[in-house]
């Protein structure tokens, strides 16, 4: 019979050294490596009677982020569900579009023919950087872009700048 793992606050499960080593494969010297490295962004450890324990959510949410997937994001907004992850720019934006009419497995065709945009409008807006030849979604194409898709776009309080936030906000003409 296996004890139970210790308890914190609010019933949070945490896992021992041995489990967590155990977890990935990793020995203790890999463990203390990935403290140290704020790259790998390892959660901290806690202390409870003078052990480490790792909080279980924690090292799952580490893990997720190392998948790619936004343990942050909500599964549903309202009651609609949240279909791509914090979006910070146009290009992102794009992006998150195509990917969610390949999810569909809709043409761009069937995209143009369901929104009501011309033949190929799609083509050029999933292509907007492509110099002569993409457009950028103005006002009339972007709410057929997102009606096509059966889309809407919530918009968040960000708890910090969104990434790169400096070298987007540096004025056009340098002031000498």
């Amino acid at each position: 019979m296996k004890p139970n793992k210790p308890r914190g606050p609010k019933g949070f499960r945490y896992l021992s050294t041995q489990d967590v080593m155990q977890r990935f494969g990793i020995s203790r010297f890999t463990l203390r490596r990935w403290h140290e490295d704020e790259k790998v962004g390892f959660p901290k450890p806690v202390f409870i009677n003078r052990r480490h324990y790792y909080r279980e959510s924690d090292v799952f949410s580490w893990e997720l982020k190392r998948e790619g997937i936004d343990p942050d994001v909500p599964d549903f907004v309202h009651g609609a569900e949240v279909v791509s992850g914090v979006i910070s720019d146009y290009g992102e934006l794009v992006d998150a579009l195509k990917k969610h009419r390949e999810s569909l497995k809709m043409t761009v065709m069937e995209l143009d023919a369901r929104s009501g945009m011309q033949e190929g409008y799609t083509t050029k807006l999933e292509n907007w950087a492509r110099p002569g030849y993409g457009r950028g979604a103005g006002p009339d194409t972007l709410p057929l872009w997102l009606g096509g898709l059966r889309l809407g776009i919530v918009l968040v309080s960000l708890p910090r700048a969104p990434r790169h936030f400096q070298q987007r906000a540096k004025p056009s003409v340098e002031i000498i």
